[in-house]
């Protein structure tokens, strides 16, 4: 959790430093596409954390590597993160300024659940309910996921709204167990 934390604040410090300087969009691009690329090549994670090789020495390579790749606050930025030694929060610092960035633009991600497909015109008018119910704009991902049996399970922010039979049948399972036979 403490963890969490840390990435949060320098998500939250990258966010600002972002929107003062007007490269909001420059920099959570990069970022996102740095953090895509270091999910998918572990090796160079391993390097970047490797204690045998010394900060300069990754941080020169850093440079050569993406200063015409990448912004250069967020390329200062992973600086800054490797002299602290903070690099392994790559990853959830990106989730976290990812989340900034929805925040700003009035946007939340609803997973969605249900035991069958459902067509455009149904996840239109779940996305239209939806953004009534939050007051914000919503993207839908949807899933599917047949241990519901039916229904449909939304996860909205940090709200769970259970519609899905399965609940149904554990509630009912639960009031059952209650009632007392004579």
């Amino acid at each position: 959790m403490r963890e969490i934390r840390v990435a949060r604040r320098y998500a939250q410090a990258l966010f600002n430093i972002s929107l003062e300087s007007d490269n909001l969009d420059i920099i959570a691009s990069d970022i996102l596409q740095f953090r895509s690329f270091i999910s998918k090549d572990k090796r160079f994670v391993n390097f970047l954390e490797a204690p045998q090789v010394s900060t300069e020495q990754k941080i020169e390579i850093i440079r050569d590597t993406f200063t015409t790749l990448l912004a250069p606050r967020l390329l200062m930025f992973l600086e800054l993160l490797l002299r602290k030694h903070r690099v392994n929060l790559l990853p959830d610092i990106a989730d976290e300024f990812e989340k900034l960035m929805e925040e700003h633009h009035g946007l939340i991600k609803a997973k969605v659940l249900t035991a069958v497909h459902l067509d455009d015109d149904m996840k239109d008018r779940l996305k239209e309910e939806l953004e009534k119910f939050s007051g914000k704009k919503i993207e839908l991902i949807h899933r599917i996921d047949r241990t519901i049996i039916g229904g449909i399970v939304v996860f909205l922010h940090n709200q769970v709204i259970d519609r899905s039979i399965r609940h149904q049948i554990s509630a009912l399972r639960q009031n059952l167990l209650k009632v007392k036979v004579h």
